[in-house]
């Protein structure tokens, strides 16, 4: 005792423990680093991608002088000529207009007949795994293998120049992938959720209708898309299959490759032009795009 007080010891205060918490720092500085690296990795490949259609577009409201520029001049008083003279010299509306209706058409029976097909394929087996099987390889046959029998009968049948000259031969390509990508949709939909329907009194037209088509969303709009692209961009078939009628924007875009030179300027507007569309057409549908099948079954 000092002064009538006693001394008591104090309690040794323990050393926080590094174990207490839930990450350590060399962990926070480690996932910084990832983080850091991931949108490197993102911003570069943003950039490999956007940079050759940012030149484009440049290019498409260039002065023809400045359009065969290299280094190109990146300050410059744009212009509409190049986008005037496709429209005004060139029938390139009415080859915008005949892609748009053979690549919707061709779309359109792609997901309608490919969505029936998967339904009874995934749910009825129907035609065993060598059926499965045979549509996939006939995906995998080249286009130029079949491209004079199908020019001689469209020929035979008249359809030469027509709409349907395109249509036909684009779904025996479209109309197997179609169904492989849905098929894999329709597998993965719980068969008790169709069940209840028939149950509650709906028929299996009305089951396929108002239960899976909805819930294979997702995957019939991402068919959808690559559908569009594929009678979008297609050329050799409508190289060969179309006449002034109907002629696509591929063949149109391929008319600024001369023998004089590249017609940059409005070879530039006519790609910008067509890449439009299928941008609209991806982003209107981006929210099925995202949905997964859970998020659909609980709606």
């Amino acid at each position: 005792m000092a002064n009538g007080i006693e001394n008591t010891p104090q309690k040794a205060q323990k050393a926080p423990n590094k174990e207490s918490y839930p990450f350590s720092l060399g962990q926070k500085k480690s996932n910084q680093i990832t983080t850091i690296l991931a949108y490197a990795v993102l911003i570069i490949a943003a950039v490999v991608v956007l940079f050759p259609l940012l030149w484009i577009a440049l290019t498409s409201i260039k002065q023809p002088i400045l359009a065969y520029q290299i280094p190109p001049a990146w300050i410059f008083t744009p212009t509409l000529d190049n986008y005037k003279q496709i429209f005004n010299e060139t029938p390139f509306a009415r080859n915008f207009l005949n892609s748009a209706i053979i690549a919707l058409a061709t779309t359109f029976f792609a997901i309608l007949f490919g969505s029936f097909a998967a339904y009874s394929i995934s749910r009825y087996r129907t035609g065993g795994g060598f059926f499965k099987g045979w549509i996939l390889n006939n995906r995998t046959m080249p286009a130029i293998a079949i491209l004079i029998p199908i020019f001689l009968l469209a020929n035979v049948f008249k359809l030469y120049d027509t709409y349907w000259s395109l249509i036909i031969p684009y779904l025996s390509f479209i109309l197997p992938f179609s169904i492989w990508m849905i098929i894999s949709y329709f597998d993965v939909i719980p068969r008790d959720m169709e069940e209840a329907a028939l149950v509650d009194g709906a028929t299996q037209l009305q089951a396929l209708v108002y239960v899976d088509m909805p819930l294979a969303a997702p995957g019939i709009a991402a068919t959808a898309i690559l559908s569009f692209l594929f009678s979008w961009n297609e050329f050799l078939m409508a190289l060969i299959l179309t006449g002034n009628e109907t002629r696509t924007l591929p063949i149109a875009v391929s008319n600024y490759l001369t023998q004089r030179g590249v017609q940059y300027g409005p070879l530039s507007a006519a790609i910008v032009v067509m890449i439009i569309p299928v941008t609209l057409l991806a982003f209107s549908i981006r929210g099925y795009l995202v949905k997964g099948l859970s998020a659909g079954a609980i709606k």
